[in-house]
């Protein structure tokens, strides 16, 4: 399916259910997701796609859901959750390559990606329940290694809404000390604010921005050698 979970208390959420043979007259009562959560209508449906609208209950049990289609089963298919407890940035680590001068830039992509705590109400631990990636404001800090270090001014810049990072151009900079590249470490900072308010939660993660891949090797077998 299209998406990794479902807010309790939420109206006519469109869920996208892709798989093969699906017969093209569904109705919703074909459609299961368990208590709590109702299949209100099928919006589209054809053999490789089902478009769905769903109702969560405000008393919808909290947790993982398998979802059940005329009888065939998809063990797992997403989530119901009441609050996001945290954030994290997806992935913990990247790393970009400058360049548009000689080579070809190398860009990174992050995502926030929220959780729930799980049954134990405890963070980081084996019953969290992954709920997929949400909104978030990305910037850059200082990723401190030297005395005076300022690597966030040469680096490059991220989409604020996006979360996309386009590093600097390659080759020496005479702007900065040294006549150096425009190499270095960040951190690349998310913001979430929860629908409705609440305190915006703040996840982060270290990007490095280094130099162009200056040579490629390609390894191929020429004649059954």
């Amino acid at each position: 399916i299209d998406r990794l979970s479902l807010r309790t208390g939420s109206i006519a959420q469109p869920v996208r259910i892709y798989g093969s043979n699906f017969s093209t007259t569904l109705a919703a009562t074909d459609i299961d997701f368990g208590r709590g959560v109702t299949v209100t209508r099928v919006t589209s449906a054809t053999p490789a796609l089902v478009t769905v609208e769903v109702n969560v209950a405000n008393d919808a049990t909290v947790g993982a859901r398998d979802l059940f289609v005329s009888g065939a089963l998809y063990k797992g298919a997403l989530v119901v959750y009441d609050k996001i407890d945290s954030i994290k940035v997806a992935p913990n680590w990247n790393m970009a390559r400058v360049g548009g001068a000689v080579f070809p830039k190398m860009l990174a992509q992050f995502d926030a990606v929220a959780f729930h705590n799980g049954a134990d109400g405890k963070p980081d631990t084996a019953d969290d329940l992954l709920l997929g990636p949400v909104e978030a404001t990305w910037s850059l800090e200082e990723y401190t290694a030297t005395f005076e270090d300022d690597d966030i001014r040469f680096v490059g810049e991220i989409d604020p809404t996006r979360g996309l990072f386009t590093p600097a151009l390659d080759g020496p900079n005479p702007q900065r000390s040294g006549n150096r590249n425009n190499i270095g470490d960040v951190w690349v900072v998310a913001v979430h604010t929860p629908a409705g308010g609440g305190t915006p939660m703040r996840a982060r993660a270290h990007l490095v921005v280094t130099v162009p891949l200056y040579m490629r090797w390609d390894f191929s077998t020429v004649g059954g050698r």
